[in-house]
């Protein structure tokens, strides 16, 4: 059975300007929440490196067995089932595999595209198409801009502790602001998202507000959320779908959908495909090949918006 779709209920009502600065292929976006369908509901969540009383095979194990192309093969066949268990960017990765195969009945992604596309042992954070997929930062958002799929929109609600703030001046948005930005009513059902939790009411710190990790003890970290976005429901809140955890029980949590006010959210980044032809340009993403920017956010430093939003290619929402 089909899971919820919790659309916007003013997109009929939405500006014409607005739709034209940010058009959609609604084909590919049907198409991305369609191959959510074809998941499973949980199957775990974990990070781990080895198989434990828990689970019996990695993520990274999961993601190999579901992706099977043969030598005389064209293409690949993708088995969500097998891709359990999993985590956030694991599942967006895999939703975006499992997309590619069903829009390409035309054969149009080359056999070195998809051969690039699996995931190959020592590929670190930004290191080929799966090292892109599963980094910190706006991972995505940085493989669509450099392949030339799609493009991206990005907002951030500000600091609100000094040593944090990027710019003197800057400002933390009030609840208000916040949910009216124009950011939330610019995305749509099937864009993919990547949450950067704020973390000012549970935790008292601005941790939403870092991008990356610098691999400094004692400085704030990145705590973020690859999703797919799937609309605001009648009181503006946030759904999406990914592997969601780890919880107290990670072994019941993984794939399903989740939800949360937009104050939950500090920094959040939509990536939106338009040409999911442009993804046969991955056959000259070697498996080594590396995104330094990426690369770099994972232990070595941090970045800022204004970074984040060149590397992103971002465009106003």
């Amino acid at each position: 059975m089909k899971r919820l779709r919790v659309l916007t209920i003013f997109l009929m009502c939405l500006p014409v300007a607005l739709v034209a600065r940010n058009p959609v292929n609604t084909l590919w976006q049907h198409t991305v929440l369609c191959a959510i369908d074809s998941f499973p509901v949980n199957g775990g969540y974990y990070t781990g490196g080895k198989p434990n009383a828990k689970f019996a095979k990695t993520t990274w194990q999961g993601l190999k067995d579901a992706f099977k192309m043969g030598e005389d093969d064209e293409r690949p066949t993708f088995d969500p089932w097998q891709a359990q268990p999993s985590f956030c960017s694991s599942a967006t990765y895999a939703v975006l595999v499992k997309a590619l195969l069903m829009w390409d009945s035309q054969g149009q992604i080359s056999r070195q595209a998809w051969e690039n596309m699996r995931v190959h042992d020592g590929q670190d954070d930004g290191v080929g198409f799966w090292g892109r997929a599963n980094a910190n930062g706006p991972a995505l958002a940085v493989l669509v801009n450099e392949i030339g799929a799609g493009y991206s929109f990005a907002a951030y609600r500000g600091a609100k502790n000094d040593s944090v703030k990027e710019t003197p001046c800057e400002r933390y948005m009030t609840d208000a602001e916040w949910r009216a930005h124009p950011v939330w009513f610019s995305a749509r059902p099937g864009d993919v998202m990547k949450i950067f939790w704020n973390r000012n009411d549970s935790r008292g710190h601005d941790g939403g507000a870092i991008v990356g990790e610098d691999g400094v003890r004692g400085h704030l970290q990145e705590a973020g959320h690859s999703v797919i976005f799937l609309g605001l429901d009648a009181e503006g809140k946030v759904h999406y779908w990914s592997s969601n955890g780890p919880g107290k029980e990670p072994e019941k949590m993984g794939y399903g959908e989740g939800c949360c006010d937009k104050v939950a959210i500090q920094r959040v980044v939509f990536t939106r495909i338009l040409k999911p032809e442009a993804f046969d340009h991955v056959r000259n993403m070697a498996p080594n090949d590396v995104n330094q920017y990426l690369h770099d956010l994972n232990g070595k430093r941090h970045s800022d918006s204004k970074e984040l939003e060149r590397m992103i290619g971002a465009r106003n929402p």
